[in-house]
């Protein structure tokens, strides 16, 4: 279920007089929990933060076998990759998905961590991620739900500034 659809249905589940309304309640996905409210926000790859290749790679295991990396010049001709590959620069990956394994459920994988792919493709056998420097900006999500000490039944969905 969609971070989103969650949060929407959080603020709608929640009357802000204290609780749900009779015969409502916040209903989540398998796997998935009610997102704290009050809690700091997890930690992402952002702005002064160096891409680590290792990590992006741990990521992608857990849905396959990664079968390539950085590639050497010599190693992207042989394979037929394209001259401005960016195996090259060791910002790509390609992972040979586990069977009933689906790419966008990689990519939701890595979005989610808070990598910024800047190339997000299915090749059939394969799946292939490039990804943008952590340095380049922080990810940014849609919106959020914000809370109160105040009133800790009461959260407002609050949008991001879109970017110029």
């Amino acid at each position: 279920m969609p971070t989103m659809l969650l949060a929407t249905m959080l603020v709608l589940a929640v009357d802000g007089e204290g609780g749900a309304p009779e015969g409502m309640r916040v209903v989540t996905g398998p796997g998935l929990s009610v997102p704290s409210l009050t809690a700091a926000p997890q930690p992402m790859v952002g702005a002064g933060m160096a891409f680590d290749m290792n990590a992006a790679a741990a990521l992608g295991a857990r849905w396959g076998t990664v079968t390539s990396t950085y590639r050497s010049p010599a190693h992207n001709r042989r394979v037929g990759g394209v001259p401005n590959s960016y195996h090259l620069r060791n910002r790509a990956i390609d992972i040979a998905r586990r069977p009933g394994v689906r790419h966008h459920q990689i990519a939701a994988a890595y979005r989610q961590a808070g990598y910024r792919l800047i190339e997000s493709l299915d090749e059939g056998d394969h799946s292939h991620f490039a990804f943008a420097d952590g340095g380049t900006g922080a990810p940014r999500p849609v919106a959020t739900l914000v809370g109160s000490d105040d009133e800790p039944n009461r959260w407002r969905l609050v949008f991001a500034p879109k970017r110029d």
